[in-house]
């Protein structure tokens, strides 16, 4: 097929294959009896495969053989029912009087926003949240019904789309205000959106000395709704971190003063992951989980909630190549065997996320064995020492991130080697990646 076109050329390719079984099909199991290979309609995003979610085992392991056949054996596996569960364990934690706003941005943290989005509906959840308008019109597009928050706002020209797909964008200043009802009058319609008030970050929203004023102003627009007010702990991660009470005490009193005023507000929001986990005072009437919905705690220490990761990244060895000691092994030689060696190629390098910081540092799972990355991580290629692993050959499943038996290799251990966080590794995972979506 010929691909005509600036990035912007849109495909939207559906190639479905039904699974024969001699059980019996109940209704409300159909749906989830269909395997997708699909490109959604929106600019040339990963390829995906949807597995059904009550099928697991040799099922799944055979499922996901006949997808990457004929393909790179280099994929993501997505378990969407770990994603419910760790959305289910985040409401029980708060309780009934505490609403859900998932973040889905930066397409889900590498997980894929639609499909995430539509389990998350699924399960109840109050609001989903993104960071441009761009990513909420895919999941508009797509079917998501919920109510999702721009977290960037808009820019001048958007507010008509903003209006017409039913999506509240965050707001910073009294213009933006004016911009928006300007839209929803001549639609004659209503628009939604919440307050971005900056306490103490300095980086986004109106600053907390003139938030009061500035909320207040914004109410005689009368086709728009200020539906809350909200801000961005700068250290939440942190427990003890003064600027954490500082914030949150500023944007209490901005509360307290808009409802002496009798301000009506549906959301109160300052929490992420790590004010969820780290400041229960800091709760108010409404979160935004992100890092812990996909399974991944954003502190140092140890917590308590038994988080089920979401994503795995895997490959399988291409070549072996058995190398006499003192050989000096890709670009630059960075590494030079100790001994007589094998050494293994893996189909995946830094153009899939795999970051070359983890070059002569990082690790990975092959036969239930720790195998280390050996000389520079390329764009396509990388390298691993299997010198000590009983029986390797040709084809063997390798995990980049996740479990294998015993071991596993979690998000936070590849950042805490590439002195980053486990946002940037889960986001870094590139789209040519097939994502493998399990309990679709």
């Amino acid at each position: 097929m010929r691909i005509s076109g600036e990035s912007k050329t849109r495909l939207s390719i559906g190639v479905r294959f039904w699974l024969s079984s001699s059980e019996p099909d109940q209704e409300d199991d159909f749906r989830d009896r269909w395997i997708c290979d699909q490109i959604p309609s929106y600019p040339l995003h990963h390829h995906s495969l949807i597995l059904p979610r009550k099928k697991f085992g040799y099922r799944q392991n055979m499922d996901i053989e006949k997808f990457m056949r004929g393909k790179r054996p280099t994929w993501a596996e997505v378990n969407l029912d770990h994603l419910e569960s760790n959305f289910r364990m985040v409401k029980e934690i708060l309780g009934r009087d505490v609403k859900v706003m998932a973040v889905v941005k930066a397409d889900a943290y590498g997980h894929g926003a639609l499909p995430v989005a539509q389990r998350l509906e699924r399960c109840g959840v109050n609001s989903l949240a993104v960071a441009v308008l761009e990513e909420a019109l895919e999941l508009r597009k797509m079917g998501i019904r919920c109510s999702i928050l721009l977290f960037n706002g808009f820019w001048s020209g958007q507010e008509e789309e903003i209006v017409h797909n039913n999506l509240t964008p965050a707001v910073f200043s009294l213009r933006m205000v004016q911009d928006l009802a300007q839209v929803a009058n001549r639609l004659k319609t209503k628009a939604t959106y919440h307050f971005k008030i900056d306490t103490g970050m300095s980086r986004l929203g109106v600053d907390w000395t003139k938030a009061v004023e500035t909320v207040e102003n914004s109410s005689s627009e009368q086709s728009v709704i200020c539906e809350g007010i909200y801000t961005h702990l700068s250290s939440a991660e942190i427990a003890g971190s003064p600027s954490n009470r500082i914030q949150i005490e500023r944007f209490q009193n901005i509360v307290k003063s808009l409802e002496l005023k009798n301000f009506p507000l549906k959301w109160r929001h300052v929490a992420n992951s790590a004010g969820i986990l780290n400041l229960r005072y800091g709760w108010f009437d409404g979160v935004r989980p992100g890092l812990v919905l996909y399974g991944i705690s954003p502190l140092e220490q140890a917590v308590e909630m038994p988080l089920q990761p979401v994503l795995s990244f895997k490959t399988r060895i291409m070549q072996l190549r058995r190398v006499h000691k003192g050989t000096s092994i890709g670009y630059g030689g960075a590494y030079k065997t100790d001994q007589e060696s094998l050494i293994a190629t893996l189909p995946v390098g830094y153009a899939d996320g795999l970051s070359r910081l983890l070059s002569n540092k990082g690790s990975v799972l092959i036969r239930g064995h720790k195998a280390a990355i050996v000389g520079r991580i390329s764009m396509d290629l990388t390298l691993i020492n299997v010198t000590h692993v009983p029986s390797v050959q040709v084809g063997d499943e390798v995990v980049l991130i996740g479990k294998q038996g015993t071991l596993e290799v979690v998000a936070n251990d590849l950042a805490r080697l590439t002195l980053t966080i486990p946002y940037e590794i889960l986001c870094g995972i590139s789209r040519r990646v097939p994502r493998i979506y399990v309990g679709a």
